[in-house]
Parts: C-alpha cells; sequence; structure tokens
C-alpha cells in the first residue's frame, strides 16, 4: 500500500505539471512554485525513506499502516488542492500574457525604492547597533557570541528584514540602477548570513525566479536560461546551508566552498515535514492527544504579536498544543525545532474535515495570487502572498505566513502611498 500510495501522489504532482505546460505556463507560475514546493516538502523524504527502507520519524517507529495513513491523506490534499485550484481558474480568462512595463514610470519608482531600502537599512543598522553587538566585529568574525535570532533592540524592528525580500525584488522589476542592485544584493545576503536566516535566502531566490519569468521568459532559450539560474541557486543554497553555522558563529575559516564536499542528504534533513505529520497522525491515533479546534492555528499567532507585559509574570503561554504534540509524537525535545507541514496543522486542528477544506482554499488562494497579468501594486501584493505561504506550507504555523506578510506588505504599501517626501 506504500508504493501505491507514493505511486498515485505521485502521478498527481506529474499530472499538475502536464496541465501546466500543456496551457500557457507562464499563465501558473505560481502553481509551478508550489508543486516545486510539494516535490521537495512533501515527496523528497517519503521516496528517500521507502527506497531506504527507514520507518523511523526520529525517535518513532512507523508501521506501514502509519505510512499508508500518512500518504493517503496527502493524497486528500493533493486532490482537493488541485480541486481549488482548477475551480477558481474556471472563473479566471486563460490569457496570453502581456507585459505592461513603462520604462519612465519604472525608472521614477525604482529610484523611490532605493532610497526606501536605504532608509530601511539604516534602520535595520541602528537597531543592531542598540543591541550592543558590533557589526564591524561579526563581520571579521571578532564578536565571540552567536548571532542566530539576533534581535537587536527589539524585534518588532528586526522583523523587517522580511521587506527587503519584496523591496530587493521591486528594484529588479523597476529597473533600479544595477549598482544598487549589486550593493542590495550583497547586504541583503549577508545580512541573512549572519543572522541564520536561511529560509529567507530561499524566498529571495523564488522571487528573483518570479520576476525572471514575469519579464523575461519568451523564448526556448529563456527557458534554458531559467535551468541554469535554477541550477546556479541550488548550488547557491546548498553553500548557505552548508555554512550557515559558521557564518552566524563567525567560524569563517571553515566555511565549505567545494560543491563536490558538501553533505547532500542534508536536503533530506531540512525536508522531513512530512514525516512528522506522519507522526502526529499515529500519535493522535493512539488517543495521546486530542484535535485543538484551531488552537494553534488561530490563537497562537495572536499571542505571538501580543506584548508580553499583558500576560501574567510578562510570560506568554508557550509552546502552542501542536508544537507539544510534535515533540511528543517525535520523541525529541525542542531544541530540535522540528514543524510539521499544512497538512499536519490542518489535521491536527480538524481531522479530515481541515485537510480537505483548507487544502481547497488553499488551491483557491494559489490560483489567485497568480502573477500572470498582475502588474505593479498588485503583482508584488501577491508575490508577498506567495512567498509568505511558503513558512505556512512547509513549517505548518499560521503565524509564520502572517508575520512575513505583514513586513513585505508595509514595504509594498508605503512604497505606492508613503513616499511622496523622497521627490
Amino acid at each position: 500500500m506504500v508504493l501505491f500510495f507514493l505511486l498515485c501522489n505521485t502521478l498527481l504532482i506529474a499530472s499538475a505539471l502536464f496541465f501546466i505546460f500543456r496551457r500557457n505556463y507562464r499563465n501558473h507560475i505560481a502553481l509551478l512554485y508550489i508543486i516545486v514546493v510539494q516535490i521537495f516538502y512533501l515527496m523528497f523524504t517519503p521516496w528517500y525513506n521507502y527506497l531506504d527502507n527507514d520507518n523511523f520519524a526520529f525517535n518513532t517507529l512507523l508501521s506501514t499502516y502509519d505510512y499508508s495513513l500518512g500518504l493517503f491523506i496527502l493524497s486528500l490534499h493533493l486532490v482537493f488542492f488541485y480541486l481549488g485550484y482548477l475551480i477558481f481558474e474556471l472563473k479566471k480568462n486563460d490569457k496570453i500574457f502581456k507585459s505592461s512595463h513603462n520604462q519612465s514610470v519604472n525608472y521614477n519608482i525604482g529610484i523611490k525604492v532605493s532610497k526606501f531600502y536605504l532608509l530601511l537599512l539604516l534602520m535595520l543598522t541602528i537597531n543592531a547597533i542598540s543591541g550592543e553587538i558590533n557589526l564591524y566585529d561579526i563581520l571579521v568574525g571578532k564578536e565571540e557570541s552567536e548571532t542566530l535570532g539576533f534581535k537587536g533592540a527589539t524585534n518588532y524592528l528586526s522583523s523587517f528584514a522580511d521587506s527587503l525580500i519584496i523591496l530587493f525584488l521591486m528594484s529588479i522589476y523597476f529597473k533600479s540602477k544595477k549598482v544598487f542592485n549589486i550593493v542590495f544584493m550583497t547586504i541583503t545576503v549577508i545580512l541573512f548570513l549572519i543572522l541564520g536566516f536561511r529560509y529567507r535566502l530561499l524566498l529571495l531566490a523564488f522571487g528573483i525566479m518570479f520576476i525572471y519569468i514575469k519579464t523575461n521568459l519568451k523564448s526556448g532559450r529563456k527557458v534554458i536560461k531559467l535551468g541554469l539560474l535554477g541550477f546556479f541557486f541550488f548550488f547557491i543554497f546548498m553553500f548557505f546551508s552548508e555554512n550557515r553555522i559558521n557564518f552566524y558563529s563567525q567560524n569563517y575559516s571553515k566555511i565549505v566552498y567545494n560543491p563536490l564536499d558538501f553533505n547532500y542528504s542534508s536536503i533530506r534533513d531540512n525536508t522531513q515535514g512530512s514525516l512528522v505529520d506522519f507522526a502526529i497522525y499515529k500519535y493522535m491515533g493512539d488517543d495521546r492527544t486530542n484535535h485543538d479546534l484551531g488552537e494553534s492555528m488561530f490563537i497562537y499567532p495572536i499571542i505571538m504579536v501580543t506584548p508580553s507585559s499583558f500576560f501574567k509574570n510578562s510570560e506568554k503561554p508557550y509552546p502552542a498544543p501542536q508544537i507539544n504534540a510534535i515533540d511528543d509524537a517525535l520523541g525529541v525535545p525542542r531544541s530540535y525545532g522540528q514543524a510539521c507541514t499544512f497538512l499536519g496543522m490542518s489535521f491536527f486542528s480538524f481531522s479530515y474535515f481541515g485537510v480537505i477544506v483548507f487544502s481547497f482554499l488553499f488551491g483557491m488562494c494559489i490560483s489567485s495570487w497568480e502573477i500572470n497579468n498582475a502588474n505593479n501594486l498588485k503583482l508584488f501584493i501577491n508575490i508577498s502572498f506567495l512567498l509568505a505561504s511558503f513558512q505556512l506550507y512547509t513549517r505548518g504555523y499560521f503565524g509564520l505566513f502572517l508575520l512575513p506578510l505583514v513586513y513585505m506588505l508595509i514595504a509594498v504599501y508605503l512604497i505606492k502611498y508613503r513616499l511622496s517626501f523622497f521627490k
């Protein structure tokens, strides 16, 4: 049964890819993005473990029944996600992509984006300095403390690092000067490396691919260039993933540069969300916990953004029930930092009903966030939603969707409405 469901789910994903390339694939960039995530974060580890005959989810032994159940729930998700996407697509016109760039307008907006980017970097620098860490010492490796998760004076300001992603994409799209883009890219990557923001580097890469497809992909030669660009980003991501601990602990002498020396098994280590889901299903099937009816999904994001002073003894009621269930189901401490996926979150909240309904709604959302005929403000609103959905889909926590989304949208709307004083 395990092989049967693996093949069925693979066929579902392959059918979705056939649908994309059978039609005008430029009208389904968001769907293609989600399919890439599904392949790596939902299907890669189940296939890997099946071929490797590995039945463990960390310290929990999964039976054939546990695997079959998990893959069946994954099938439900894929079916209703694609149905939601297709039904919403029927209400839209599948028009041939048309670019509507205006060079003079783009240049003016590009100048505003550049200025706002510099202002934001200045604000982040002041926030970091206020946190009593010398940025120069970090860069040259003299800072003794690790900087992973460093918040500076306040976490509210440090979270504006998410805004840098969307601002850099706007800088490319609106044709800011190349020298600005090179400087922005360098500073942004260094900042994310210092703070250990690996997922933000991945979102930055996805965003660049969105802009590239949106503005450049018009011929077979461009498709080949896209493939080479994707290959390049893969090795860049592997470099960051391999060396991120060395960067935020300032062990620059231990940085690994040779791609042949990279630990490619780390791909599996970072895409085990499906195994976490399977362990949760087993955990709940053994009646060791109950569905939380959306408490982790909807209540804890509110707790996350509420100042600690509003709670008794200034202590927030952490962790969420879903987090406790994950650690108990896997038999690991919280320091492992494991998370379920969108499926595990939905099932933990509302069982099969949650998986079916939320998968269908998520498919409709992805269709509504397509970037095919979106331009200017609408384009970057859609890209913000798509990039933020990565955390929701792979980490199964609604707060990790809302927080980066809010900070990216703040940047988008400030560019649109609040920069007249820069003229």
